[in-house]
């Protein structure tokens, strides 16, 4: 008997002679080689060469015909640009990686790529920063000097986004972008402005506009949070019969009593009264007058309930119509009779049925104030105070803060005390009250706003949103729901208020008389004219305070009158800015192209976050619709991701201190017990999760990226190991010649190629990584890699058993390259450095988008198999169910501890069975396989086929261990098998 130590000794004698995996490929990536080797590979190399790759080709092309060959083969994701302020968040990392993953598959999928990153330059947020820099609050700072210091913070910031987002390996020149503040893009909008204007929608109205007291601009209705716990005072409120219209009443309706007659009207914004100019009624309602505490009181009859008390008994009725021609005054104003007015937007859900009317802060209001020439008043500044001057001289006492002297602001608590006060001591406050509601806030100052009517510029939509929506029905939106969505925004606007009162932003071109500043000329002719000037002197020039240069910037037929105007000081609204970003598209078309007739859509995709539905998705279909006066999108597809949130589900925020940035993610950071993910596990993580909704993000969700990393990492290096140890791989082995297990392998890895390709065709990211995953880790892993094992390390070198499985892997490989190209592009992009040159020759593996060394554009390959599904159906009804049955039985063995110590007998009374001997120890891992044909029934029976069944027995195998390959199949001690014999020699 040997001696164990000796058969140890003997064990590993013989493994040199093996043909273990071999591959420099690491087992861990490394962040310094990512940055400065690998992202430039997948990246930049890539998109650079396959870009100038399609200009040759559409170049050599008649250019009539290239219109057609860049609808054909171009595919364009538009990028929304982010704002040019501060680090980069989470959110950033999502959005920027899902438009990477997408085109990326494009590529994959023989498109070539456009995809031009931006940055939205312009707005408050920047200026605000100019003016913190600056020491100053804006009010007597040049705007010149403003806006030099908001591009210098502008063009830093791009400089730090854009080093940050080159770290996310994204398919694309960066050097060749966009910004918002290019002298280029500026014209261009400013071109748009002027199209808009040509077509007669442009107007400069006094008019109430959602109003920033704390960013003293007006704002546009994407610039709004609504907050659902603001809490309001609504009063209800007395206001007396004008003289005649109350005697006139007491006779209609014979009533006797000199008590005074008073319209209760409601309102939930008591600061409002002192720009009251009507009371509204409904004419379709019935209204009661009432007695309460010696007054008659006009109310609805249906609201009367909960308002008045059971004893206030009516006096009289009336209907709606009766209060025609009928007047009221406001005691505490003194400014005469004023008119009761129809109004279908009063109901009776709320209320009195007399609604309080000051078209100077409401919309309806405005609405029926210039239908019935009311007066558009409001006496309040851009910070949100009263205008004293404009009000009665004894309410200035009441309307001034203590200790400063200045004008109350309008939304404080203090004023409504003081206003309910004035109400009171006049005897016409009948109640007040708090109540919770949603109201508008600033997004980013976070305050709530005012409406208050100012001249501004005003986009008229009426016909445009009808194009808009209908443009709508030919776009594809992910999810489904983001129509529903994008179309309740835009059916509710008439008009878009592209006014702001900033310095930093592209001017509104528009000339006001120097004494009287509401009197305007801007037209096509004077905007053609200033963007002429513009493009020889630069934007800025028209911020200077300097005025002697006005000739210059009119036609020349304005010259004799020039002295009498000055530059207007409004600035384009910013969602004006990037809603106009599709020129730059329209600018390649041309320019780089040289195409007459523009692609439609201009864009294959538009993807941001769930908020633009009311922003850019909004603005870009707005402006693209208005300057086209067609009903065409700028987008063929819509798609919306959703918000970071943090693992307890609460939305990522600095105020709140829960956010993580990409640089955590990708480096790690050991007090947040973040592991260290690098770039291909920042874009896996935001893979993994269905991003259509909000995403969770944390260190557990984390950890289990990390995992699913490593594993595939550890599949490429066995794949790239067990394919470097061959010499003849100029042809693969046909698949009809390849055994069952291969063919059933290669046939489940084209399942999982096209169920993955649906996938992706349906923006279902998280669904690839799922669906990948299992499959790597029951697939391979679990199933062939095991099984194979034996035969790559122990087989000759060349038999053809080795040249079956590696033709297999090459396919596995050439799969997981397409499949994970997208997603973990750098994992890839390695794999690829460190596979052999001889396997990149296969079957013509150069690409015919003219990169010849990259895995990113060789075409995804269709595995085109006739017969898969009956390969398929054979390995499954007659193979696995016999691993099965020799698995559950190996687990009842005693005293066995590793499959290759057991032979197995299948005996079957069937003319043929479906497999050989062979197949059947490789799939089982024994030492043997004998296949009996008898009507004996021994061992247990095995359901295969449809309706046959098979017997399994498994023995001990009564051979010795071979010291090479360790399986019980040696006729001697100490002795090779005959395999291995021959595999060494």
């Amino acid at each position: 008997m040997v001696a164990p130590s000796l058969r140890l000794c003997s064990k590993h004698a013989y493994q040199k002679t093996l043909c273990l995996p071999k591959t420099k490929f690491p087992n861990r990536s490394n962040l310094q080689k990512s940055f400065d080797l690998l992202i430039p590979q997948s990246s930049r190399d890539v998109y650079q060469e396959q870009l100038e790759r399609f200009l040759e080709e559409a170049y050599v092309l008649d250019p009539s015909k290239r219109a057609d060959f860049a609808r054909d083969r171009l595919f364009v994701l538009h990028d929304g640009p982010p704002y040019a302020n501060g680090d980069l968040h989470l959110g950033h990392a999502m959005n920027k990686t899902l438009k990477d993953i997408i085109n990326r598959y494009q590529l994959l999928k023989g498109k070539f790529i456009y995809y031009k990153p931006g940055w939205d330059c312009h707005g408050l947020p920047i200026e605000l920063k100019a003016l913190q820099k600056l020491g100053k609050d804006g009010s007597n700072m040049l705007p010149t000097k403003v806006r030099r210091v908001a591009s210098q913070h502008a063009q830093k910031t791009i400089n730090g986004q854009k080093e940050q987002f080159q770290q996310f390996a994204i398919l694309t020149d960066w050097e060749d972008r966009y910004e918002t503040m290019q002298k280029g893009f500026e014209l261009n909008q400013l071109g748009v402005l002027k199209k808009m204007i040509h077509a007669g929608l442009i107007k400069r109205q006094n008019k109430p506009v959602y109003w920033g007291t704390e960013t003293k601009t007006a704002l546009a209705e994407g610039e709004l949070e609504y907050n659902d716990n603001h809490i309001s005072t609504s009063a209800y409120v007395k206001l007396p019969f004008a003289s005649k219209s109350a005697e006139s009443l007491r006779r209609r309706l014979s009533l006797t009593t000199d008590k005074q007659l008073c319209f209760l009207i409601w309102t939930s914004t008591p600061w409002t009264l002192f720009s009251n100019q009507a009371i509204c009624f409904n004419e379709k309602f019935n209204y009661g007058i009432y007695e309460v505490e010696g007054e008659y009181i006009i109310v609805e009859s249906g609201l009367k309930e909960g308002l008045l008390q059971p004893e206030h008994k009516a006096v009289a009725m009336l209907t709606g119509k009766e209060l025609h021609n009928l007047k009221y005054t406001v005691p505490f104003l003194g400014d005469g009779e004023k008119p009761l007015i129809h109004g279908d937007h009063v109901t009776k859900l709320s209320g009195t049925g007399l609604v309080h009317t000051a078209p100077g802060h409401g919309f309806d209001d405005y609405l029926i104030g210039i239908a019935n020439h009311l007066k558009i008043f409001s006496p309040v500044d851009n910070e949100g105070r009263y205008k004293l001057e404009l009000l009665p001289q004894h309410l200035h006492g009441d309307l001034k803060e203590p200790g400063t002297g200045l004008p109350r602001r309008v939304l404080s608590d203090d004023t409504t005390k003081i206003v309910l006060n004035v109400l009171a001591e006049q005897g016409l406050l009948l109640k007040a009250e708090k109540y919770v509601h949603s109201y508008p806030y600033d997004w980013r100052s976070k305050k709530p706003v005012i409406i208050r009517a100012t001249p501004q510029w005003f986009a008229d939509l009426t016909d445009v949103k009808k194009l808009a929506l209908e443009s709508l029905k030919n776009v594809k939106f992910y999810p489904r729901r983001g129509e529903t969505r994008l179309s309740s925004f835009i059916k509710s606007r008439s008009e878009w208020c592209i006014s702001r009162q900033r310095s930093w932003g592209v001017p509104i071109p528009a000339f006001h008389k120097v004494d009287n500043y509401d009197e305007v000329l801007m037209n096509e002719e004077v905007v053609e004219h200033v963007l002429q000037v513009i493009g020889k002197k630069g934007i800025d020039s028209w911020f200077k305070e300097d005025n002697s240069d006005i000739a210059e910037w009119l036609p020349s037929r304005y010259k004799e009158v020039s002295h009498l105007y000055q530059r207007g000081k409004d600035t384009v609204d910013v969602w004006f800015d990037s809603g106009s970003t599709w020129n730059v598209l329209e600018e390649f078309y041309t320019q780089r192209l040289n195409l007459t007739e523009m692609p439609s859509p201009l864009a294959d995709i538009y993807l941001e976050g769930s908020d633009q539905h009311r922003g850019w998705f909004q603005s870009s279909l707005l402006t693209k619709v208005a300057t086209s006066e067609q009903a065409v999108a700028p987008y063929g597809a819509v798609i919306t991701h959703g918000f970071t949130l943090d693992e307890r589900g609460i939305k990522m925020s600095k105020s709140i201190g829960n956010t993580i940035s990409p640089a955590s993610v990708i480096r790690g950071d050991e007090k947040r017990a973040i592991p260290a993910l690098g770039v291909d596990g920042l874009r896996l993580l935001i893979s993994q999760a269905d991003f259509t909704t909000d995403v969770t993000v944390g260190p557990t969700v984390m950890n289990h990226v990390a995992e699913a990393l490593k594993k595939l990492r550890l599949t490429f290096k066995f794949l790239l190991g067990n394919l470097s140890t061959t010499e003849d791989v100029n042809v693969l082995v046909p698949f009809e010649e390849l055994r069952a297990v291969d063919q059933f392998t290669i046939c489940k890895l084209k399942e999982l190629s096209d169920e993955v390709q649906k996938y992706y065709d349906s923006f279902n990211f998280s669904k690839v990584v799922a669906t990948t995953l299992y499959h790597m880790n029951n697939q391979l892993s679990a199933f062939y890699f095991d099984i194979i094992k034996d035969s790559l390390y122990c087989d000759k070198p060349d038999s053809r058993k080795r040249r079956q499985i590696q033709t297999t892997l090459f396919y596995v490989l050439d799969t997981y390259r397409c499949i994970l190209g997208p997603i973990t592009p750098l994992l890839v992009q390695e794999s690829w450095n460190y596979l052999e040159t001889k396997w990149k020759n296969v079957e013509n593996i150069q690409s015919d988008l003219g990169v010849i060394d990259s895995p990113f554009t060789r075409p995804w390959k269709h595995i085109e198999l006739k017969n898969h599904k009956q390969i398929v159906d054979s390995f499954e009804q007659y193979q696995l169910p016999i691993l099965r049955a020799y698995a559950k039985e190996f687990r009842a063995l005693s005293n066995v501890t590793k499959t290759t110590q057991t032979r197995v007998i299948i005996i079957h009374s069937e003319e043929k069975l479906p497999f050989s001997e062979d197949c059947i120890a490789d799939l089982l891992q024994v030492s043997g396989v004998k296949i009996e044909k008898s009507e004996e029934k021994r061992g247990v029976s095995v359901s295969v086929g449809a309706d046959k069944e098979v017997s399994l027995l498994i023995e001990l195998s009564d051979l010795h261990e071979c010291p090479r390959c360790w399986k019980l199949n040696s006729f001697k001690i100490d002795s090779l098998c005959h395999r291995c014999s021959n595999a060494i020699t």
